[in-house]
């Protein structure tokens, strides 16, 4: 008799960061290669659209001011990047599941201001392992709340970032004090031998890390059995509370780092130094052809949202529009994206 999938398995065709495969293992292959190459296309939509921005942002950017694309500068960009790409690592694995984290803006500032004024108290060793384990417990609790009193991601991440605001708003008096130890200041803007920016090499690291747990690992493989199907996943014996927990437990920790790097960005701590990282984290993802609804994407895609982003950023202040005018855009851009994918997702359908 033929064996069944193995507990955990994801059906033939999910979207898994990766080529497709058959069930022998092998690549799918069109019928003709008109077909193959259409194939082709339609797998890696979700790669060329946000990389493709990249290139038109950075041709508008030349022609609107040419210094913009010099290497320095294009270097700085990147660095700005790998600060929004580490907080949308956490939201990308989340959005995998088919939720949300809306706690992170408060989330990344309490890491912030524990690790500002703890490092005056105490080794600064130990600062970051209580503002890290801050972020994570947080993301612990979202994910018991989630998975196991079946509270919808949306409410819950919400309901925490209030709590957060107030218990960060009274342990600092709403004042935070204390200014970004130095191991902090040069993970963020430091050089290594005055040439490499370290926050460029920490972000390589931990994306080479978030993809390999994607893609070659079986919590990766659950991840995406769980966004695209829960019911199905539970049936085929994935440990979906499990996994949860842990997925959301990983999304408070990438906050934390997050507000580490950024409190080395800014030098110090302050109130609200999150809340301009929420929506363009979520921006990030969405842009890199993850699935709001979950089950297809990957950090891949996210790597090249994170950088879309910043430049956007950068472009829409040479033009010249507010901060008020780009979180409109922003807005109009996700629901654009989720537009463009989710036409393509009916389309495969």
């Amino acid at each position: 008799m033929s064996r069944g999938p193995e507990p955990g398995a994801i059906a033939p065709g999910v979207d898994t960061d990766g080529p497709a495969v058959a069930l022998d293992g092998q690549p799918r292959l069109g019928m003709s290669g008109l077909t193959g190459q259409d194939s082709w296309l339609s797998q890696n939509r979700a790669l060329l659209i946000p990389y493709g921005l990249i290139l038109i942002l950075l041709a508008a950017a030349a022609i609107r001011a040419p210094g913009f694309v010099s290497g320095p500068n294009l270097s700085q960009q990147l660095v700005l990047a790998s600060y929004l790409g580490i907080i949308a690592g956490g939201q990308t694995l989340v959005i995998l599941t088919g939720g949300i984290d809306l706690s992170i803006a408060w989330n990344l500032n309490l890491a912030a201001i524990l690790l500002t004024q703890l490092s005056e108290q105490m080794p600064i060793f130990w600062a970051a392992v209580i503002a890290l384990g801050s972020a994570s417990i947080v993301g612990l609790l979202n994910g018991l709340g989630i998975a196991y009193l079946r509270i919808p991601s949306l409410v819950m991440t919400l309901g925490m970032n209030a709590v957060l605001a107030g218990v960060t708003l009274v342990y600092t008096n709403g004042s935070p004090q204390g200014d970004a130890p130095p191991f902090s200041r040069d993970l963020a803007v430091g050089k290594i031998g005055g040439v490499i920016h370290w926050a460029l090499v920490f972000w390589a690291l931990f994306s080479a890390a978030l993809i390999f747990l994607l893609r070659r690992t079986v919590y990766g493989k659950r991840l995406y059995a769980i966004g695209n199907n829960p019911k199905a996943g539970y049936l085929s014996g994935v440990p979906v509370r499990w996994v949860l927990v842990l997925t959301y437990t990983v999304c408070g920790l990438c906050a934390g780092l997050g507000g580490i790097k950024l409190t080395g960005y800014s030098q110090q701590s302050y109130l609200g130094m999150g809340d301009l990282y929420l929506l363009p984290a979520i921006a990030a993802v969405v842009i890199g052809g993850t699935s709001i609804l979950g089950g297809s994407g990957g950090y891949t895609g996210t790597i090249a949202g994170a950088i879309t982003v910043v430049l956007l950023q950068n472009v829409l202040q040479i033009v010249g529009i507010r901060p008020a005018g780009q979180q409109i855009l922003y807005g109009l851009i996700i629901l654009l994206m989720l537009f463009v994918y989710g036409r393509n997702a009916r389309v495969q359908e």
